[in-house]
């Protein structure tokens, strides 16, 4: 049979690497024992009022080696940062400091930390960036400090295999006359740290083909915000672009399913938020394209077409 002997609808069968993506929550049931796991988490929203960029979501990147759970597996992508997701360093009663991504997951072994929020502006002073997966940049002024990037730091392989680094704090001076420059500082992101109002590179994944996340790039931090202006580069794929990474310039949201972080305000634009984050799974040389079990409906419209096999 032109079909390999499978009774049913007629494919041709092959041998190839099998992808699976989840751009939101599901389940994983395994075809190989071992595979590649990337679990991205969302990345955290800019902060207001010339605020810090939101960090890129932490990443995690295991070996072809890992194996895989025998059982199906619970997958969770977390949400990008935004006004109501949670605000760990916010004082009370303050609703401007940038949200922190939330985590990713596959099942328990691997949890992605979601992306700090970027430090904001409020009536008793400045603030620093939150702790995240990569950390939000600080709000504009020299002693509020950029979150930690805290991927690396967690538990089992969850930070063996994790990346993210620290955002860094904004300039002044403070609130002073018209002219006058100062930014927020520069979120982490999964491939460097912020530098100055510029987010933190994102990570190249090369281990999954270029086609997913922005050319393969993930989780950048998003731009500080700038007084006047606009907000600083994302740290992007390249250096036009704002994929795979947070807001910048005309681009303030953090791209969706790549763990972006948000950049910050820039006192005329609304903060932007975090990208989703997403999770990807690979095994090598999985039979792919086979018959399987059809319903009548299946069977009658196969055959129409003069596409059944008995």
């Amino acid at each position: 049979m032109a079909n390999g002997g499978f009774i049913g609808i007629s494919y041709v069968p092959f041998q190839g690497d099998l992808i699976s993506e989840y751009l939101g929550s599901g389940t994983f049931t395994r075809s190989k024992s071992t595979g590649t796991v990337l679990v991205v988490a969302g990345g955290g929203q800019g902060g207001s009022s010339v605020g810090g960029g939101g960090g890129g979501g932490g990443v995690i990147l295991t070996p072809s080696s890992w194996p895989l759970p025998a059982s199906t597996e619970t997958i969770t992508v977390g949400a990008g940062g935004s006004p109501s997701t949670p605000k760990p360093v916010q004082p009370p009663g303050d609703a401007d400091q940038g949200g922190n991504g939330i985590d990713s997951s596959f099942g328990t072994a691997l949890i992605a930390k979601g992306g700090g929020g970027g430090g904001t502006y409020f009536n008793t002073g400045g603030q620093e960036g939150a702790p995240g997966g990569s950390g939000g940049g600080g709000r504009r002024w020299p002693s509020n400090g950029g979150g930690s990037g805290d991927q690396p730091s967690q538990p089992g392989d969850s930070g063996t295999y994790g990346h993210g680094n620290s955002g860094v704090g904004g300039t002044g001076p403070d609130l002073g006359p018209p002219g006058t420059t100062g930014y927020g500082g520069g979120a982490g992101g999964a491939g460097a740290g912020g530098s100055a109002i510029t987010g933190g590179a994102a990570y190249n994944v090369t281990a999954f083909p270029s086609s997913y996340g922005q050319g393969g790039y993930y989780a950048g931090g998003g731009g500080g915000g700038y007084q006047p202006g606009t907000s600083g580069n994302g740290g992007g794929g390249t250096a036009t672009t704002a994929g795979g990474a947070g807001g910048a310039n005309t681009q303030s949201e953090g791209l969706a399913n790549t763990g972006g972080g948000g950049a910050g305000n820039d006192a005329t634009t609304p903060q932007g938020q975090g990208g989703s984050g997403v999770v990807l799974v690979k095994e090598l040389d999985v039979t792919q394209n086979v018959s399987g079990r059809w319903s009548m409906n299946d069977i009658l419209e196969a055959v129409k077409a003069g596409n059944w096999t008995n």
